[in-house]
């Protein structure tokens, strides 16, 4: 059986975004705690590539509750090593991007 990649065109780079693609990367990635660093990781919601998302410290809000410590809104983007045909020089990833609300219990 072929890769995705042989099977199929690369997926060609485009800045776009998809309410699905928060919610897939909510039920798929897997989140570790780092001190005041989280990382997230799994494949992105648009090209199935792996990669992974430092979020560092700069990014806490305020403590939220007692139950939890929330780091606010971010936007993530995709960083995926594939080669994506269009990809202007200088950038990684498929081009897609996506808000997701980081929470952290305590």
């Amino acid at each position: 059986m072929r890769d995705r990649e042989s099977a199929a065109e690369p997926l060609p780079y485009a800045e776009v975004t998809d309410e699905g693609y928060a919610t897939r990367v909510a039920e798929t990635f897997s989140v570790r705690r780092y001190g005041p660093a989280v990382l997230l990781s799994g494949d992105c919601p648009r090209c199935q590539h792996p990669i992974s998302c430092p979020i560092v410290g700069e990014v806490f809000r305020r403590v939220a509750s007692q139950a939890s410590v929330e780091l606010g809104y971010r936007t993530l983007l995709c960083s995926c090593a594939a080669e994506h045909p269009d990809r202007p020089d200088g950038l990684a990833g498929c081009g897609a991007y996506w808000t997701v609300t980081l929470e952290v219990e305590s």
